[in-house]
């Protein structure tokens, strides 16, 4: 919303309980914006008494409305479930960035009824306000459903324990809606620089830094708890060459589609990261050298299926891979002892001819021609 949006704000010494010395206190209290919505919806669900309230946060895209936090209903009959834009009365308030309060929603025509379908509930009385940002937009709404009644209290609508929301109740809520969509603002804005930190902006992957903290407590956790560890370190093969052929757009571009092969490959538990230009490294706890070679042909028979199906255009895309695995005992130089081994798959793919040993020549007939068997495996490596 461009245009400006007024509304009351309210100063501590308006409410004998000091809801907004209570809601200060949280918004200054903490940067992680889950934090900061879940602990101001509990102050706004104990002043106000409402049967649901929800917080839902607007898509900038689409000016759909979805559920961030809500509270006194089932959450699993509202996930992936979005207001659309203008939908009912809390898609009528970010719409047009002004609080409401409604008595009686039968006699309101804004009113859908589409969430109380899916929810087997009954909406009487309702009041929503925006959040607002900094710039005085828009970017989410708080919306109170089905007012307790006090002990002593008459209903107003026929029910016997529902009580209608008020103008005060709006004005109210109204100041904590401008409130939190500040703190707000500025708590996604801390958790971007933080995420700025650790993630390369090209990939989406950790960056080096990060990774390198990771593995320093990984470490430690190995040699407490004496559990296995494989450590993949991969290489994208020709990135010069596509640079200097097809220009360096395109070169982000092969990097990005690696970074995402690899994403798509890996468990929640593992660690990705792009260690240099073209590198990629990736931590496997709890995995011995199977696994991770099992991972490493899963790896190139998605890469080889993604140039079957690439554009004429598009530069053909090929990974070096070394694979190490190591325990509590032998940690030492562990990914220096990776890079080795990614030396040697490259200098083998260039010439076979060089293996030397039995053991190289396993890993090498496993790495390059085993890939058609990954599917087999994903039972074993729970990929799927």
């Amino acid at each position: 919303m461009n245009a400006p949006i007024d509304i009351k704000v309210m100063s501590c010494g308006d409410l004998s309980d000091n809801i907004f010395c209570n809601i200060g206190q949280i918004l200054t209290s903490t940067l992680n914006p889950k934090e900061v919505f879940k602990r101001v919806m509990t102050v706004i669900g104990d002043y106000f008494s409402p049967r649901n309230w929800s917080l839902l946060l607007m898509e900038t895209n689409t000016g759909r409305l979805k559920f961030e936090i809500a509270m006194g209903i089932d959450n699993k009959k509202i996930d992936n479930v979005f207001l659309e834009k203008g939908e009912g009365i809390a898609g009528w308030v970010a719409q047009n960035g002004k609080p409401l309060v409604v008595p009686d929603v039968t006699s309101d025509p804004r009113f859908s009824s589409r969430m109380d379908e899916i929810l087997g509930f009954a909406t009487r009385s309702v009041v929503c306000v925006p959040l607002l940002n900094g710039s005085n937009r828009v970017v989410g709404v708080i919306e109170l459903i089905n007012r307790f009644l006090p002990p002593g209290e008459m209903p107003e609508c026929g029910d016997l324990d529902i009580g209608v929301f008020t103008e005060t109740d709006m004005e109210i809520l109204g100041s904590i809606g401008v409130f939190t969509g500040i703190a707000a603002e500025n708590a996604f804005l801390h958790q971007r620089v933080k995420e700025l930190a650790i993630i390369d902006p090209l990939t989406g992957v950790y960056n080096r830094h990060y990774f390198n903290e990771i593995f320093e407590r990984e470490e430690e956790r190995i040699r407490r708890y004496s559990y296995p560890v494989c450590v993949l370190m991969m290489d994208l093969d020709g990135l010069k060459q596509i640079n200097d052929i097809h220009g360096h757009l395109a070169g982000d571009k092969a990097l990005r589609t690696i970074a995402d092969i690899l994403k798509s490959s890996i468990r929640e538990s593992d660690v990705l990261a792009r260690f240099g230009g073209d590198e990629f490294v990736l931590l496997m706890p709890h995995s011995d050298e199977s696994r991770g070679l099992q991972v490493a042909a899963r790896i190139q028979d998605m890469i080889k299926k993604w140039n079957m199906n690439s554009t004429r255009s598009d530069p053909k895309l090929g990974l070096s891979i070394g694979v190490h695995a190591a325990g509590p005992d032998n940690m030492d130089n562990m990914l220096i002892k990776a890079d080795q081994e990614l030396y040697k798959y490259k200098k083998f793919k260039k010439d076979p001819a060089g293996l030397t040993s039995e053991e190289e020549m396993r890993r090498y007939l496993w790495e390059n021609f085993l890939e058609e068997g990954s599917d087999e495996t994903d039972e074993t490596t729970g990929f799927g």
